[in-house]
């Protein structure tokens, strides 16, 4: 951060530019003495004097006693507000832009909490832009800070949250929203912080396959979004809550809370939250029994085509995944071999997605006959999953080699991945 000015010395260079002797800005009320120990840095004024003196000067008492321009706080948190805009509209390099610029001024001027709140906002901006270890830095540093307020930090903690869940570290990320949440002798959160961070930690144990904690905490999150929560958290929370009605199977409920979820975000002009909503519509589709494929498909293609006007590496991965899924349902293993790649491409070091698409690519070298191919990225996908500590998609991973034992006639290779599939749905089981 770069240094402020000491008062004594903004207080000096006010009276020379204002062309005033120390007796001249005195006269009538105060010594030269008290002047010339102000200068000193001896005295501080008074507010009685801090008043007196800027009428002299020509500043506002404020100005005098913090060198701010007046009008700057507020400009700032204007700034900040249109950054937060152009991020939603998907104008990602403006908003980088804007907020680097009032960071620097933020720091120009000590103003340590807009500072804090400019990188909270850059890290967000930073992860939208897919440029995930920078993300995590800036996130960092403000939190770290400790100049956050309570509800900037409790958003702040969620997004780097959610950046984490998006490397793989299911651990850190559900460690850092239950300590956020669990920290004791202050007011309550406000319903909003709340409902984003329980948000967090439904798609966090989800992933890892505590479907109760999941539902519990979605329960939380869908009462706090009840109270007043923006509309992007509420959105937020719908979809988790359809994740959920899906895991139950309670499809008509799950399609519902999807479809909340992708009004609230069109209302916002979102886009990109559109489109990754109508990816999040075709996920529940191809749940259902029986997959509701051309719906799915209607709805992947929307996502495709407007990823593809505003951009989105990591977010085209995730509609090929999708679509990878789709073409493995509908029974063409080739073609989600070559949509499972290009995102695998589009996903780069990803290793969230990295299993899940190898899980993907595995299932359909084994629909082809390609055994080899087949055993060999679902024993990938079991190990990275495994390091995740996603416990459901471990077991999905072994189901699928067991199936491929029995298939092949080797009983007891099929018992025994079988059984390694058991054993990673046990909680309990300690892991990396």
């Amino acid at each position: 951060m770069l240094d402020v000015v000491k008062f004594e010395e903004r207080f000096q260079d006010l009276r020379t530019k204002a062309g005033l002797s120390k007796t001249a800005l005195a006269r009538d009320k105060y010594t030269v003495s008290y002047v010339s120990q102000i200068e000193s840095g001896k005295r501080t004024p008074s507010a009685a004097a801090m008043e007196f003196f800027a009428g002299k000067l020509g500043v506002s008492p404020r100005f005098l006693a913090t060198g701010v321009p007046d009008g700057m706080e507020d400009a700032l948190r204007y700034r900040l507000e249109e950054a937060a805009r152009a991020a939603r509209q998907n104008r990602l390099p403006e908003a980088e832009h804007d907020l680097r610029a009032v960071i620097a001024e933020a720091d120009r001027y000590g103003l340590r909490r807009l500072r804090a709140k400019g990188q909270a906002q850059l890290g967000d901006v930073l992860a939208l832009s897919e440029r995930t270890q920078e993300a995590l830095g800036v996130l960092e540093e403000a939190i770290a800070s400790g100049d956050l307020l309570e509800r900037d930090a409790g958003l702040a903690i969620s997004r780097l949250a959610r950046t984490y869940r998006t490397v793989g570290d299911l651990a850190l990320a559900a460690n850092l929203v239950e300590t956020f949440l669990n920290k004791g002798e202050r007011q309550p959160l406000e319903p909003g912080v709340v409902a984003e961070l329980q948000s967090v930690l439904v798609s966090i144990y989800y992933e890892r396959g505590d479907i109760r904690l999941s539902e519990q905490a979605a329960q939380r999150a869908i009462a706090a979004a009840g109270q007043g929560a923006p509309p992007e958290i509420r959105a937020n929370a719908c979809w988790d809550a359809s994740r959920l009605m899906a895991e139950s199977k309670r499809w008509d409920e799950a399609l519902e809370f999807a479809t909340r979820a992708r009004v609230l975000m069109e209302g916002l002009d979102d886009q990109r939250s559109v489109a990754r909503l109508h990816n999040a519509y075709a996920f529940i589709c191809l749940e259902q029994d029986p997959p509701r494929a051309d719906e799915a498909g209607k709805h992947l293609d929307l996502a495709e085509s407007m990823l593809e006007e505003i951009g989105g590496a990591l977010d085209m991965s995730y509609v090929l995944s999708e679509k990878a899924r789709l073409s493995l349902l509908v029974g063409k293993p080739q073609d989600a071999i070559e949509q499972a790649g290009r995102s695998m491409l589009l996903g780069g070091d990803s290793e969230y997605e990295r299993p899940k698409l190898l899980f993907l690519m595995g299932r359909a070298h084994a629909d082809l006959g390609e055994v080899g191919e087949a055993r060999g990225a679902l024993s990938e996908a079991a190990t990275l999953f495994d390091k995740q500590g996603a416990r459901q998609q471990v077991a999905a991973c072994y189901r699928e080699l067991g199936e491929m034992d029995l298939a092949a006639g080797d009983t007891e290779a099929a018992v025994e991945s079988f059984r390694y599939g058991l054993a990673a749905l046990d909680p309990t089981r300690s892991r990396p």
